[in-house]
């Protein structure tokens, strides 16, 4: 049988019904394609936020105001995703993977987690130091009484972790801060942890 004779034989509600599908996957597609194309002006990671504090939609939208965003631009949060070691969950293991893929890529910005998860990934990838991001930009010095130590890969104890719990969002159990230090965008991060803090 033909296409077209297939089509001949559909009810006409399912024709509207394939048309509409076919209409939302280009404009997906389309999308898809143009955010693409925009520059991402901070990546940032939310883990384990079951009381749904950190809200992509919410957060991008105060975000872009925040940092006067542009047509061209984009900030990405996605809190979708969920670590709990040991499990062999397949959602579970991907939002372990992908947390992992844009650090070792150098994509990922920030990762907002709980301290466990946090730890986690100090001890397996480059953390920036906290205290230099301090000592480079005095308006952060509001951060220094919630900075926290931990050990990295090397063994060595530093100032990798921020504790959010007088922060803006003190209420959520993702209440650590960590900064990779392949993160790309630098000025905003600075940007975001004066938004944190600000009184």
């Amino acid at each position: 049988m033909s296409l077209r004779g297939t089509f001949k034989t559909l009810p006409s509600k399912s024709l509207v019904s394939l048309f509409i599908l076919i209409l939302l996957v280009g404009v997906y597609v389309g999308d898809l394609f143009i955010q693409r194309q925009k520059e991402i002006v901070l990546q940032l990671f939310v883990a384990n936020d079951e009381q749904d504090v950190f809200k992509a939609s919410s957060l991008e939208k105060e975000l872009g105001i925040l940092f006067s965003i542009e047509k061209n631009q984009r900030i990405i949060v996605d809190d979708s995703l969920y670590v709990v070691f040991g499990s062999s969950d397949r959602y579970i293991e991907s939002s372990l993977s992908k947390i992992y893929a844009y650090m070792a890529a150098k994509e990922l910005d920030i990762l907002i987690a709980p301290m466990d998860v946090a730890k986690h990934y100090i001890s397996g990838l480059p953390m920036t130091d906290l205290s230099t991001l301090v000592e480079a930009y005095p308006s952060l010095e509001v951060i220094t009484p919630y900075l926290e130590m931990a050990d990295d890969s090397n063994g060595q104890r530093k100032t990798y972790l921020l504790n959010l719990r007088e922060s803006r969002y003190a209420n959520s159990d993702a209440s650590v801060l960590v900064i990779p230090e392949s993160a790309p965008n630098k000025e905003a991060i600075i940007g975001f942890l004066e938004y944190l803090f600000e009184k």
